[in-house]
C-alpha cells in the first residue's frame, strides 16, 4: 500500500470517530439541558409559591399574575401537601395505583 492511501484510511477512521462522539455529545447536550430547565422551572415554582414550605412569597399581585403558568406547580404542591402527613398515601401516589 502506499503512504497516500494510508493516510487516507486513517484521516477516514479518524472522520468516522469524530462523527460518533459528536453524535454521543450531542444526545448528551439535549438530556442534560432538558434536566436542568426541570430543576429552573421547580426552583421558579419554589420562588413563586413558596409559602407553601415556609418561604416568604412574593406580593400577591405578581403571583396572581404569574398562576397561570404556575398551575403544574401549583398542583403539585397541593397533592404535597395533602400526602404530606400520610406516608402510605405518598407511597401510593408515587406508584400511580389509582
Amino acid at each position: 500500500m502506499k503512504a497516500g492511501e494510508l493516510l487516507k484510511k486513517l484521516l477516514q477512521k479518524i472522520s468516522m470517530s469524530w462523527d460518533f462522539y459528536k453524535e454521543a455529545g450531542q444526545a448528551t447536550a439535549v438530556e442534560t439541558l432538558e434536566t436542568e430547565m426541570g430543576e429552573m422551572e421547580n426552583i421558579f415554582g419554589l420562588l413563586v409559591l413558596g409559602s407553601f414550605i415556609g418561604f416568604p412569597s412574593p406580593p400577591m399581585q405578581i403571583t396572581l399574575d404569574l398562576l397561570p403558568e404556575m398551575e403544574k406547580h401549583f398542583m403539585l404542591m397541593l397533592n404535597k401537601v395533602d400526602t404530606a402527613q400520610s406516608p402510605i398515601s405518598d407511597l401510593l401516589s408515587t406508584f400511580d395505583v389509582m
